[in-house]
């Protein structure tokens, strides 16, 4: 039950099934007890086939492959397909804004290819490479954005608004948990990243 994934969940339940069986069958001689554990594993090696039937129908392209393993690899394929349907693909040129400082975050962005370059206060503080989120910072809350976000390459995103996404994690406490792991960590990188280009440029000056 400590699982994140549903696959591992299903998993346990029969291993917990099949335990009780044993139990009841060799230490307890019970045939009510041989019953219900029957019942439960059962029912749990239905649901595991169902799982398995549903991750295989739950195909990606070869980008959203890339997507899932960098950023929602704890999300099951399920659950990874259907957040991935919340949002879509664009392609945008160089110099393209996607976020301004001071102005609250509309999308939550995965860069899939190209490189984007973070401003505040007029200077350089950082870059997004491929494989990053862009707007992971405040697209959950209603502050705004510290930096300005611009498109240094012709690149490919995935994007989904922020309201969307907003309401699909309020419907969804599981993908919520992962999500918020994700952004975690890679505020944790960004910041790093952000301290090191700060203190090369000298300090933002207020």
């Amino acid at each position: 039950m400590l699982s994140n994934k549903m696959y591992w969940l299903r998993v346990g339940v029969i291993g917990a099934a099949l335990s009780g069986i044993a139990y009841g069958l060799l230490v307890l001689g019970d045939p009510a007890t041989i019953f219900w554990y029957g019942l439960l594993l059962a029912v749990s090696i239905f649901q595991f086939v169902r799982l398995m039937q549903a991750e295989r129908s739950a195909a990606f392209t070869g980008e959203e492959e890339k997507m899932v393993q960098a950023v929602f690899r704890d999300l099951d394929s399920r659950e990874a397909r259907k957040l991935l349907d919340e949002g879509f693909w664009i392609d945008r040129e160089t110099g393209r804004e996607l976020i301004q400082e001071g102005s609250a975050v509309g999308h939550l962005y995965y860069l899939a290819r190209g490189k984007a370059e973070v401003r505040s206060a007029g200077k350089t503080v950082g870059y997004c490479q491929s494989g990053d989120l862009i707007g992971e910072g405040t697209v959950l809350t209603s502050e705004t954005a510290t930096g300005t976000v611009s498109l240094s390459e012709d690149s490919r995103l995935w994007c989904i608004p922020a309201p969307v996404l907003r309401n699909y994690l309020d419907k969804n406490d599981a993908v919520r948990s992962v999500i918020d792991r994700r952004i975690g960590e890679a505020l944790k990188s960004k910041l790093r990243a952000t301290n090191v280009a700060l203190s090369r440029a000298g300090g933002i000056e207020s």
